[in-house]
């Protein structure tokens, strides 16, 4: 309960800011506004997906796959890929702020400075109170479970069975935000096979939550949602930041003790431990071998879990830089409940800055939103380090453009990206390898609500945030969207 109120205590001067000094964006106008999208096949992460439920049920854990069954496919959507892990919390978390604007609409009607600042006040704690329960109670397909699934990815593609432990929401055990049921095998293959995508996997969780954050304010921005998310924001990226951070805290290595003394049994020890002291440790080591780190201490098998006290200087350091760094996460008005400033009449923009762990290091960089009459532009700029080069890309996207006019007209989304990164996606790399992404989604309107989608995307070798391949790869999603606007 103390942690809940300094929570509050923190966020809540804070959600007073964007109605105090308020972005001459638009009139005082709340217009509800709801954008769901959920992709239902993602190939071929949905073919891998079910290649790994095969192995679990099979219990394989030698490196070699399973026959698949149609039951299979079907078990395969307990893993689901990054963009539809993305997609459904934040539909969740949408959905409250659609349904928070409505009600909060109808009580406080925004037509003033001073009605205006009540009602988007009230919106945002309580949209922030829903947004805690979902996220800390239900956790099943809130942010935890997302944090988890981003993490399963990268096992996923390898055909190791994993099992997300906010999963025993729904029976079976206690609820926790931990993947577990690795076995050691795996582990020890996977650091063999592709060291790189390991070190990702232990990163990627934190990655879906500025993920979400930097979708969220893309719908706010492009969309106008409008959505009172302020509290989410902050507490995400809080946590996101305190994460990183979290071994330089006094008793980190007895946290581990402790950990490893619940962890009796195999099956029950998370498949990383605390996150980025393995990270760390792993991105400077990639050839060192798994089953280095040494015996369990209260069980058979290796000791996962990483101490701060096993760390060198040098990953110490790095890993305190890391952390402070993260701060930047914090640097974008949206975080704030600013969702676009004015230049003139037909001009809107927004900024955000990202700082975000990978497979040979970190991005660094940020988005610019643009909208000039209608045209709207989402601009990128990532600088790719790892322990000693610099390498830079662009992204560029377009989005709602149309083949046609009218109601039933097919809108297009398309974005690009150009790279240079490590040339083998590696730590200590001195030179750089071109690469670039594509992807083009087209959609059909159903009605008035409701719309169907395909998206194609295409990628060189390379890191993209919330896509799970380091390799080359072409990926195809369908889905269905709605878009509700009363």
């Amino acid at each position: 309960m103390r942690t809940i109120i300094n929570t509050l205590c923190t966020v809540l001067p804070v959600l007073l800011l964007p109605f105090t000094l308020r972005a001459q964006d638009s009139t005082y106008t709340i217009t509800p506004r709801l954008v769901l999208d959920l992709p239902l096949v993602d190939a071929p992460f949905g073919w891998k997906a079910a290649q790994m439920s095969a192995n679990k049920r099979m219990g394989l854990t030698d490196g070699t796959n399973a026959s698949m069954t149609p039951g299979d496919l079907l078990r395969g959507y307990e893993n689901p890929s990054m963009q539809q892990a993305l997609a459904v919390t934040k539909n969740l978390h949408a959905t409250n702020y659609y349904f928070t604007n409505k009600l909060w609409n109808g009580i406080i009607k925004p037509k003033n400075r001073k009605s205006y600042f009540l009602n988007r006040v009230a919106a945002n704690v309580q949209a922030g109170v829903v947004d805690y329960v979902l996220a800390y109670n239900l956790m099943v397909f809130g942010p935890a479970w997302m944090h988890e699934e981003f993490h399963r990815s990268g096992t996923t593609l390898r055909g190791i069975p994993t099992f997300n432990e906010t999963y025993y929401r729904f029976g079976g055990g206690i609820p926790s935000a931990s993947v577990s049921h690795v076995s050691d095998a795996d582990m020890v293959r996977f650091k063999q096979e592709a060291p790189n995508e390991l070190v990702r996997s232990f990163a990627s969780g934190i990655e879906a939550q500025y993920a979400l954050v930097r979708n969220m304010q893309q719908d706010n921005f492009f969309q106008r949602t409008q959505y009172p998310n302020v509290a989410m924001n902050i507490l995400i990226t809080n946590q996101a930041v305190g994460y990183v951070r979290q071994f330089q805290a006094p008793d980190y290595d007895q946290s581990i003790d402790t950990m490893n003394f619940y962890g009796e049994e195999m099956a029950e020890r998370d498949y990383v431990g605390w996150d980025f002291t393995a990270w760390v440790y792993d991105l400077h080591r990639p050839g060192e071998a798994y089953e280095d780190r040494g015996a369990h201490p209260y069980g058979d098998g290796i000791d996962r879990a990483i101490k701060r006290s096993k760390l060198t200087p040098e990953e110490d350091a790095y890993l305190v830089r890391m952390g402070d760094l993260q701060y930047l996460n914090f640097l974008s008005p949206d975080m704030f409940g600013f969702h676009g400033f004015r230049v003139g009449k037909n001009t809107r923009f927004n900024f955000g800055a990202r700082h975000i762990l990978t497979s040979f290091g970190y991005d660094l960089g940020g988005d610019l939103l643009l909208d000039h009459k209608g045209r709207q532009w989402m601009l990128g700029v990532h600088t790719y380090h790892n322990r000693d080069q610099v390498f830079t890309g662009i992204e560029v996207a377009r989005k709602g453009l149309r083949m046609s006019r009218g109601d039933d007209a097919i809108a297009f989304d398309v974005r690009a990206m150009a790279w240079t990164q490590p040339e083998n996606g590696g730590f200590y790399d001195q030179q750089g390898k071109f690469g670039g992404l594509l992807t083009v989604r087209g959609s059909l309107p159903l009605g008035r609500v409701v719309s169907a989608y395909a998206e194609a995307e295409g990628k060189t070798d390379g890191w993209v945030m919330a896509n799970p391949y380091l390799n080359s790869n072409v990926s195809f999603r369908f889905g269905v969207a709605l878009d509700i606007r009363r």
